[in-house]
């Protein structure tokens, strides 16, 4: 269970930083769980189109991901609408950590939630239910470094707030984060 994509959004729904982590996977949107040739459907046509070099360079996440995350975010939206979320007595991390959003395709979406922004993060998915559950608590240290580094990176007297992160610092840390995160897996 590796982490595929991550999206920090802020709080009214603009996204701040996107990026995908399995650059060559070929398992989304495909119609029998086999690994396909590509993204086409059963008729050979592309079900989505391949990005441009801009795009790539605006935010370096895959298109299908970012639809996924997108539908992940509505998700996001109606379980903090209806503060389904809240553990009772939740402390720190804990407090922050929504967990379990949806399951789309072969991925599983998580959410974290701060007073800022919004944690987005999808894994591929694993089928033992207790694998499953380390990951998700590892997976909500994770999240919470990754609001660690976005704070950080508010910190920097040059940064915007409700901006694109443009901070190479953070992106270097949570790479770093997310390729000790999937080697554990």
């Amino acid at each position: 269970m590796s982490l595929a994509a991550l999206a920090v959004v802020s709080r009214q729904g603009a996204p701040l930083y996107l990026r995908d982590y399995s650059k060559n996977s070929n398992l989304i949107f495909s119609l029998d769980g086999q690994v396909g040739d590509g993204d086409a459907d059963l008729f050979g046509d592309d079900i989505i189109p391949e990005m441009t070099r801009e795009q790539n360079d605006e935010w370096p996440c895959q298109l299908k991901y970012q639809f996924i995350l997108h539908s992940a975010c509505q998700q996001f939206d109606d379980i903090l609408r209806g503060n389904r979320w809240k553990a009772p007595g939740a402390t720190g991390m804990d407090a922050c950590w929504v967990g379990f959003l949806c399951s789309l395709d072969n991925l599983r979406a998580y959410g974290y939630v701060t007073t800022n922004a919004r944690y987005v993060a999808l894994l591929e998915d694993a089928m033992d239910l207790q694998s499953r559950e380390s990951r998700e608590t590892e997976l909500c240290v994770l999240m919470s470094s990754v609001h660690r580094f976005y704070t950080e990176s508010l910190l920097n007297p040059f940064s915007s707030p409700h901006s694109k992160i443009t901070s190479k610092r953070f992106d270097w840390s949570t790479s770093g984060l997310v390729t000790t995160f999937n080697g554990m897996g």
